[in-house]
């Protein structure tokens, strides 16, 4: 069969590549022309095109440039199928961080479209699916630190405080954890204070046991304190920022 020879930019474009990927791989000792002329002129030939496909193929998997130019100067074909296991155990690490990251998005959203809707719009009926959490920091610890700071980007996704009288448990949500967040139906209170944390408490409690009496309506002793991001309250001279912040106490039906 009669060898064909192409120059770097038509090379280039017969393989679908911009040519400055041809001279970079060049450059790195990856994939060289077939010849180089003395006025320095590149020439491919047309069976070369098998190897740049496995190159581009191999680099699209998400391996190293390095990585195949080892494999490819090494000759050993076994070391494919290493080099394959590796990446794919790489893809499905990255699937799980991706996927956990969309999970988190999702949430937040729930939440967001949530906070925005209801605060400052009184009591509201919603209903919550169980979750799973992990304690943080136990009653008692919490009574000794008269300051507890939540990070929402790092901890406030997830943070929240198990409230019953004086008692409050923090936790942060997570699949396996030990904690179960009951589902059903929750008298929830959202709203923008910069009241201290017990006192707003008590006093958010109160309105919502009020409302729930005034509406025939029982309460579950415990309730859970949400935390979300930052508002700034545009109505005052100087912005101060004011955290939101989300109480609820499970609605208990007849009976219970």
């Amino acid at each position: 069969m009669e060898e064909f020879f192409y120059k770097t930019a038509a090379f280039a474009q017969l393989a679908g590549l911009p040519k400055k990927t041809l001279l970079y791989y060049d450059e790195i000792g990856l994939f060289r022309p077939a010849r180089v002329e003395q006025n320095g002129y590149r020439f491919y030939s047309i069976f070369q095109l098998d190897r740049l496909a496995l190159i581009v193929a191999l680099r699209d998997l998400g391996l190293s440039l390095k990585e195949i130019k080892n494999y490819l100067d090494s000759g050993d074909l076994a070391r494919m199928d290493e080099l394959l296991t590796r990446q794919r155990q790489a893809v499905e690490e990255r699937m799980a961080q991706l996927q956990a990251q969309r999970v988190l998005l999702e949430r937040l959203q729930r939440e967001n479209a949530a906070f925005l809707r209801y605060t400052g719009q009184g009591p509201q009926r919603l209903h919550f699916s169980p979750e799973r959490a992990r304690t943080l920091m136990e009653a008692e610890e919490v009574r000794r630190h008269p300051f507890v700071i939540v990070n929402y980007l790092t901890d406030g996704a997830g943070t929240g405080a198990r409230c019953e009288g004086e008692e409050l448990l923090l936790f942060r949500r997570q699949e396996d954890g030990p904690l179960l967040l009951p589902g059903g139906e929750y008298l929830c209170l959202f709203e923008s204070s910069p009241q201290p944390v017990r006192p707003w408490i008590q006093s958010t409690r109160r309105r919502l046991e009020e409302w729930a009496q005034a509406h025939g309506l029982r309460l579950a002793e415990e309730s859970f304190l949400a935390f979300h991001e930052l508002s700034v309250d545009v109505q005052k001279p100087h912005p101060q920022t004011q955290p939101l912040r989300m109480l609820r106490a499970k609605i208990l039906e007849q009976g219970e």
